[in-house]
Protein backbone atom coordinates (compact mmCIF):
# COMPACT_ATOMS: atom_id res chain seq x y z
CA UNK A 1 0.00 0.00 0.00
CA UNK A 2 1.09 3.41 -0.92
CA UNK A 3 -0.01 7.02 -0.09
CA UNK A 4 1.32 10.32 -0.59
CA UNK A 5 1.13 12.60 1.89
CA UNK A 6 2.12 16.45 2.35
CA UNK A 7 3.48 17.25 5.41
CA UNK A 8 1.64 19.08 7.94
CA UNK A 9 2.89 21.54 10.73
CA UNK A 10 1.32 19.86 13.00
CA UNK A 11 4.18 16.64 12.34
CA UNK A 12 6.79 19.09 12.66
CA UNK A 13 9.13 19.94 15.38
CA UNK A 14 10.37 23.19 16.67
CA UNK A 15 12.69 23.58 13.66
CA UNK A 16 9.99 22.37 10.63
CA UNK A 17 11.31 18.66 10.75
CA UNK A 18 9.32 16.02 11.52
CA UNK A 19 8.94 14.93 15.18
CA UNK A 20 10.19 11.22 15.42
CA UNK A 21 6.47 10.13 16.85
CA UNK A 22 4.78 11.99 13.93
CA UNK A 23 6.55 9.07 11.51
CA UNK A 24 4.71 6.42 13.83
CA UNK A 25 1.45 8.53 13.33
CA UNK A 26 1.53 8.10 9.50
CA UNK A 27 2.95 4.44 9.78
CA UNK A 28 -0.50 4.01 12.14
CA UNK A 29 -2.55 5.54 9.75
CA UNK A 30 -1.25 2.88 6.64
CA UNK A 31 -1.43 -0.15 9.49
CA UNK A 32 -5.24 1.11 9.73
CA UNK A 33 -6.11 1.41 6.02
CA UNK A 34 -4.12 -1.80 5.11
CA UNK A 35 -6.33 -3.63 7.91
CA UNK A 36 -9.41 -2.44 6.97
CA UNK A 37 -8.57 -3.10 3.06
CA UNK A 38 -7.45 -6.83 4.18
CA UNK A 39 -10.73 -7.74 6.54
CA UNK A 40 -12.71 -5.50 4.54
CA UNK A 41 -14.17 -3.96 7.87
CA UNK A 42 -13.65 -0.72 10.04
CA UNK A 43 -11.89 -1.19 12.88
CA UNK A 44 -14.52 -1.45 15.41
CA UNK A 45 -14.38 -2.30 19.64
CA UNK A 46 -16.57 -5.28 18.34
CA UNK A 47 -14.38 -6.88 16.54
CA UNK A 48 -10.74 -8.22 16.43
CA UNK A 49 -8.31 -6.01 15.58
CA UNK A 50 -4.49 -4.96 15.39
CA UNK A 51 -2.43 -3.97 18.28
CA UNK A 52 1.61 -3.13 18.17
CA UNK A 53 2.97 -5.53 20.21
CA UNK A 54 6.31 -3.79 19.41
CA UNK A 55 7.55 -1.60 16.99
CA UNK A 56 11.67 -0.17 16.03
CA UNK A 57 12.09 2.92 13.26
CA UNK A 58 15.21 3.93 11.62
CA UNK A 59 15.69 7.83 10.81
CA UNK A 60 17.79 8.66 7.09
CA UNK A 61 16.83 11.73 6.00
CA UNK A 62 15.18 14.60 7.55
CA UNK A 63 11.59 15.65 6.18
CA UNK A 64 9.86 19.36 6.69
CA UNK A 65 7.28 21.10 6.76
CA UNK A 66 5.31 21.10 3.22
CA UNK A 67 7.79 18.41 2.08
CA UNK A 68 5.81 15.74 -0.49
CA UNK A 69 6.22 12.29 0.60
CA UNK A 70 5.48 8.61 -0.20
CA UNK A 71 4.39 6.22 2.82
CA UNK A 72 4.52 2.64 1.74
CA UNK A 73 3.74 -0.79 4.05
CA UNK A 74 3.34 -3.99 3.44
CA UNK A 75 3.11 -7.07 5.15
CA UNK A 76 6.14 -9.56 5.29
CA UNK A 77 5.54 -12.27 7.16
CA UNK A 78 2.90 -13.50 9.49
CA UNK A 79 2.49 -16.24 11.62
CA UNK A 80 -0.44 -18.00 13.68
CA UNK A 81 -1.85 -14.44 15.28
CA UNK A 82 0.65 -11.82 14.17
CA UNK A 83 2.41 -10.34 10.95
CA UNK A 84 5.03 -7.96 10.25
CA UNK A 85 4.50 -4.54 8.41
CA UNK A 86 7.46 -3.03 7.03
CA UNK A 87 7.23 0.70 6.56
CA UNK A 88 8.85 3.43 4.57
CA UNK A 89 8.57 6.82 4.44
CA UNK A 90 10.13 8.38 1.00
CA UNK A 91 11.23 11.69 -0.41
CA UNK A 92 11.94 12.06 -3.85
CA UNK A 93 12.41 8.43 -3.81
CA UNK A 94 14.70 7.94 -1.28
CA UNK A 95 14.03 6.11 1.82
CA UNK A 96 14.24 8.93 4.58
CA UNK A 97 12.45 6.73 7.10
CA UNK A 98 11.70 3.06 8.25
CA UNK A 99 10.25 0.94 10.67
CA UNK A 100 8.81 -2.31 11.38
CA UNK A 101 6.27 -3.59 13.67
CA UNK A 102 5.08 -6.74 14.90
CA UNK A 103 1.18 -6.74 15.01
CA UNK A 104 -1.11 -9.11 17.04
CA UNK A 105 -4.58 -9.43 16.38
CA UNK A 106 -6.35 -9.40 19.31
CA UNK A 107 -10.30 -9.36 20.90
CA UNK A 108 -10.55 -5.43 21.69
CA UNK A 109 -12.64 -6.15 24.74
CA UNK A 110 -10.65 -8.73 26.63
CA UNK A 111 -7.10 -8.57 24.66
CA UNK A 112 -6.96 -12.61 23.81
CA UNK A 113 -5.18 -12.98 20.81
CA UNK A 114 -6.33 -14.24 17.86
CA UNK A 115 -5.84 -16.85 15.29
CA UNK A 116 -5.62 -14.95 11.45
CA UNK A 117 -8.19 -16.48 9.93
CA UNK A 118 -8.34 -18.47 6.13
CA UNK A 119 -9.46 -15.44 4.13
CA UNK A 120 -6.97 -13.13 5.90
CA UNK A 121 -3.93 -15.45 5.74
CA UNK A 122 -4.71 -15.92 1.77
CA UNK A 123 -5.13 -11.64 1.35
CA UNK A 124 -2.06 -11.81 2.89
CA UNK A 125 -0.31 -14.29 0.84
CA UNK A 126 -1.05 -12.81 -2.55
CA UNK A 127 -0.07 -9.49 -1.50
CA UNK A 128 3.45 -11.48 -0.87
CA UNK A 129 3.43 -12.23 2.83
CA UNK A 130 5.56 -15.60 3.94
CA UNK A 131 4.26 -17.52 6.49
CA UNK A 132 5.95 -18.81 9.43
Amino acid sequence: MVRDHRIRWSECDLYGHVNHAAYLTLFEDLRVAHWEALSGAVIAPDRPGPVVAQIEARYLRAVGFGDRVQLACRTSGFRRTSFVHDYALLKDGAVCCEARAVVVVTRQDSGEKVPLWPELRARLLQEGATEG
